[in-house]
């Protein structure tokens, strides 16, 4: 499961030179500590003071776009590329034209997929695909061409756009699926395929009107590797989107508000991928939803991150945690540089309450730290309120969410007590695409999602203490055992392997992998060369490769992966 466990840190301030004195930032004047109700163990976000939106997707941030036409939507940090509110709702309609009306296919483009690095045409291309009536799934772009095949042929994708570096990956992926879709390139192909830009710039292109769809149809496939296994894809459909923009951007919860009625418009960085969840949605489409201006890097430079917030006097920044590690303990930024700063947001893991005190201290103004939980498959579901900050822990259910804590019988747990996370929403997935014994495994009957992390909670407040689930969280993603496991396994000198994370101090967790083999002539070095083209560079075996006489198994050779991972501690 792409799970998005965020810290925020909330900067009050007046004006926005820098030096100015702040206060600390509430939601409103009137705002009281947010109220949430305990029922039989199980606990419950505030209700929601408005009807949830009605319309698609698309339909509700272009209309809210075109509210904001003049001002900027998103720029490119690296090359200064931008596009304003009114450009990206042109570009996504002649987008979605080029879709609806492409050569050979009767009903135009069902399904896009997205292989590309951050750059600012992705809100056109996300909405104008939406637009157009189709759906939008994402490929992680550390994929090799086995992964983008496999993930082409379970997405059914009848077009992809990608980036000039990645069109030879995507043609070794045709020759490993047997066949060809249109290829879009961001940028001059090498290879022939029509140039992104020149689309969207060419008026000759002509704009459509949106295609309307119920709020059931599925806007997104993301691939998240749930629970185990191999990445799945998580079909979430329009009115969850729309549903959790409506609700997670609440006053007592959101720091983030639309320009006008005296406020400026707030200025985010985009460094998180945008085939991530957080990258999508968290930056992109709250972003867009609330009127923010989005500066949008290709890739982390820490000089350019540091002169983006600087320079653009950036009040919300999204960060995963070696990025707050770089900004608290660099000598080269300084409290100058930090200036401006009114929002941190962090994906990927919780933050410790220590590294959160040194951001504090750093800092030159107050800060409040908000930290949240959400996953690919139910979008946002806990932030911390604005007024009511508790370091460590991963915030309060959010409007309109049910929470609770149950032990291996299903029943809810009590205050203070462990067990695994289960959420309700209106922003759950719809299924896990083909494959109905996953989605059955993970959402119950009357609703309620397994999110395989193991959790407490106190007062309202919900801390992750544990994951049930197998995943290795390698910085921001997710890694499979299982998916390694079989992979070592077609070697030839292998007989058996179990593999686990290993604690890491920048990475969060490298993947090792305990391996019993045939004959003592396999080396570590030739299964490194074995695995590594085959797979993206996050999933390599960097936590290294130990060679065992025996794995831990019970009675019925199921491997013991927590006594895996005990001797994994002890070996360090």
């Amino acid at each position: 499961m792409m799970r998005a466990v965020e810290a925020v840190a909330v900067l009050g301030h007046e004006g926005r030179g820098g030096h100015s004195p702040r206060r600390q930032v509430r939601p409103c004047a009137q705002a009281s500590k947010v109220a949430h109700r305990l029922e039989n163990n199980v606990v419950y976000g505030p209700e929601h003071t408005l009807p949830l939106p009605q319309e698609d997707l698309h339909t509700l941030i272009l209309s809210r776009a075109s509210k904001w036409a003049h001002l900027d939507a998103i720029e490119c940090a690296a090359s200064g590329r931008s596009y304003t509110y009114g450009g990206v709702v042109d570009g996504a309609l002649r987008w979605a034209g080029v879709l609806r009306n492409f050569p050979g296919l009767p009903h135009g483009v069902q399904s896009l997929s997205m292989y590309c690095t951050n750059a600012p045409e992705f809100p056109v291309l996300l909405l104008g695909t939406l637009a157009a009536g189709a759906v939008l799934t994402t490929i992680n772009t550390n994929y090799t061409a086995d992964e983008v095949a496999r993930q082409l042929l379970d997405s059914g994708a009848e077009a992809i756009v990608t980036d000039p570096h990645l069109e030879k990956v995507v043609e070794d992926a045709f020759v490993k699926i047997g066949r060809k879709i249109p290829v879009f390139v961001n940028g001059q192909s090498t290879h022939g395929h029509p140039n992104l830009q020149q689309i969207l710039e060419d008026k000759d292109n002509p704009m459509v009107d949106p295609v309307k769809v119920p709020g059931s149809s599925i806007a997104t496939i993301l691939y998240s590797s749930g629970t185990t296994g191999r990445p799945k894809g998580v079909e979430m459909c329009h009115a969850a989107y729309t549903a959790n923009l409506s609700t997670f951007t609440h006053p007592h919860y959101y720091a983030i508000q639309p320009p006008g009625q005296g406020r400026e418009q707030e200025v985010v960085t985009g460094v998180m991928p945008n085939f991530h969840i957080f990258g999508l949605y968290v930056v992109h489409l709250l972003g867009l939803y609330q009127g923010s201006k989005v500066i949008s890097f290709p890739s982390f430079d820490p000089q350019s991150f540091v002169r983006v917030i600087r320079e653009h006097k950036v009040r919300v920044l999204h960060l995963v945690p070696p990025m707050l590690n770089f900004l608290t303990k660099s000598p080269s930024v300084t409290s100058n540089d930090l200036a401006s700063v009114g929002v941190v947001k962090i994906a990927a893991a919780p933050v410790h309450a220590t590294t959160a005190q040194e951001f504090k201290d750093r800092a030159p103004n107050p800060v409040t730290f908000q930290e949240g939980f959400g996953m690919t498959e139910t979008l946002g579901t806990h932030l911390t309120p604005l007024d009511d900050e508790r370091l460590g822990w991963c915030g309060k259910v959010a409007v309109e969410v049910g929470a609770k804590v149950v032990d291996s019988d299903g029943n809810a747990l009590p205050e203070g007590e462990r067990g695994e996370l289960c959420i309700k929403a209106h922003s759950l997935m719809t299924r896990y695409r083909n494959n109905p014994e996953a989605t059955r495994e993970c959402i119950e009957p009357d609703g309620w999602f397994h999110t395989g992390d193991v959790a407490i909670h106190q007062n309202g407040f919900f801390n992750i203490v544990d994951r049930i689930k197998e995943l290795i969280k390698v910085k921001s993603f997710q890694v499979s055992p299982s998916e390694l496991e079989d992979l070592l396994l077609q070697h030839p000198g292998v007989e058996d392997v179990g593999v686990v994370g290993v604690e890491d101090e920048r990475a969060g967790e490298l993947p090792r992998a305990y391996v019993v083999r045939k004959d003592k002539s396999t080396t570590e070095e030739d299964l490194h060369k074995f695995v590594s083209p085959q797979l993206a560079e996050f999933k390599h075996l960097k936590g290294g490769i130990r060679f065992v006489e025996e794995l831990p198994k019970n009675q019925t050779g199921k491997l013991l992966r927590k006594e895996l991972k005990e001797v994994a501690a002890r070996d360090p």
